[in-house]
């Protein structure tokens, strides 16, 4: 009787992919053996095959390239590991700059069974910790970030490539990356089989970093305007002396501030009136690069000596326009100031819109501009104020005191319909003051894309 070989069953068809309308995923068959012949391996031979195999970075081909079924999470579920990747993600709050807050949660059937977060610029991110900390094998399981895995090779590897080989079957991301650099870690995703959906609290992962997504989406830093003031809107006495209108406590919150902000900016008349230093006391200070201290010096008034320029901590950068003194640039650099030379506007100091593109281009995400009125109000009427933080001090100034009133500069309100609203205002309670924290801009609020939508 002649010999037969069987015929090898084809591969089964499984129900229609979620991933992609109409597409069918080939589900695995016992009964196929692959064509090509290989020696089995087994006991030591197996063991030290293992052992002398090369990492598996040194074969990208093997990222798998077949979709796999995702597993079932339910809605709440998923919202409820997204809320916990946001808290995991504030952790590291001020530590990170310039990268950007990000949390992980690896779920399987509803269980979490890793976590993690970006503690610091240069160490593992999110993606990364979660895979590390996993109690269980996380194959086959959902993983939900608040950020787009990255797709390139920075100071740590794609983090994309890690879920890929860690075998993930799905991936929930809140937010895609703004970072045209890092993008893409979506459509890596994708080919490699992995499920993926976006913009799942999409509006609460853009308010975790606001100043990185500022910076990549209008290409600017983020701006903030704070002041305190007196019960009676001025914000200094008839001889301009303000030390202090507010509490400790509140004066210790401005600090804090500062040490979240990559710059801290005054106009020259602020920083001759007050010998600011604008340096962060009273709170530790935070990781990455040093703070920048800012004056607008349209003419180089600030003399050398001034607390400003010798001040040690930070940087200090005077800004003026390009007609200014150079002698005075000489004086100023001597002692360890940093000129910025740029275009005057059309009243004679410093453009405004050339300050942003050159704190853009030196890496600057989030400036606080702390004075004067002036310098605040055309921060408003430019349009680079995004935010105000104000703190209100149960305290009356009375007749000759600075008024508030002044931001409106030469363009006064006339009727309140012409008013500008704070909107997503919110109140605190600080010792006896109160901060009034609220937005001018919308960027962060308007461009939020229904959950499921990809950008």
């Amino acid at each position: 009787m002649i010999a037969t070989t069987p015929r090898t069953p084809p591969p089964q068809l499984s129900a229609p992919s979620p991933h992609r309308p109409g597409a069918r995923i080939f589900a695995p068959n016992p009964g196929l053996r692959s064509t090509r012949a290989a020696p089995l391996r087994h006991g030591p031979a197996l063991r030290s095959a293992r052992r002398h195999a090369p990492p598996a970075e040194h074969y990208p081909q093997r990222l798998r390239t077949r979709p796999m079924t995702p597993p079932p999470e339910t809605p709440a579920a998923i919202e409820s590991a997204m809320r916990r990747a946001l808290d995991l993600a504030r952790r590291a709050e001020g530590q990170t700059r310039p990268n950007p807050l990000v949390g992980a949660v690896i779920l399987r059937e509803g269980r979490v069974i890793g976590e993690g977060f970006h503690a610091r610029a240069g160490e593992p991110h999110a993606e990364a910790q979660a895979l590390t900390q996993a109690t269980e094998d996380p194959r086959g399981a959902t993983m939900v970030v608040t950020l787009e895995p990255c797709s390139h090779h920075g100071r740590t590897p794609p983090c994309s490539d890690a879920v890929i080989r860690a075998g993930i079957a799905r991936v929930v991301i809140a937010q895609r990356d703004p970072n045209p650099l890092a993008r893409g870690g979506v459509e890596r995703l994708r080919e490699a089989g992995v499920a993926v959906e976006t913009g799942v609290m999409e509006q609460e992962a853009m308010l975790l970093n606001p100043a990185f997504n500022t910076y990549h989406q209008l290409g600017r830093p983020l701006v903030t305007l704070k002041w305190a003031m007196s019960a009676d809107g001025c914000t200094a006495s008839s001889s301009g002396h303000s030390a202090w209108i507010t509490s400790p406590e509140s004066r210790t919150r401005a600090h804090a501030m500062r040490a979240a902000h990559d710059a801290v900016l005054v106009g020259v008349e602020t920083a001759l009136m007050d010998g600011a230093k604008l340096t962060i006391r009273h709170v530790e200070q935070p990781p990455g690069p040093p703070l920048r201290r800012i004056v607008l010096d349209s003419q180089l008034r600030l003399p050398p000596g001034h607390p400003l320029v010798t001040e040690t901590q930070g940087r200090a950068v005077v800004v003026c326009a390009d007609n200014a003194p150079a002698d005075r640039e000489m004086a100023l650099t001597s002692e360890g100031a940093e000129v910025w030379r740029l275009r005057p506007g059309v009243d004679g100091r410093v453009s405004l819109a050339d300050l942003m593109l050159t704190l853009r281009g030196h890496g600057i995400q989030s400036v606080l501009v702390e004075g004067g009125r002036r310098v605040a109000g055309q921060m408003i009427r430019f349009g680079f104020a995004d935010r105000v933080a104000a703190f209100l001090a149960p305290v009356l100034i009375g007749a000759g005191g600075a008024p508030l009133s002044a931001l409106t500069g030469d363009d006064p309100i006339t009727t309140m319909s012409d008013a500008l609203r704070l909107h997503h205002a919110r109140f605190e309670t600080i010792g006896p003051d109160v901060l009034m924290e609220g937005w001018i801009t919308r960027h962060l609020f308007e461009d939020v894309a229904p959950a499921g939508t990809d950008r």
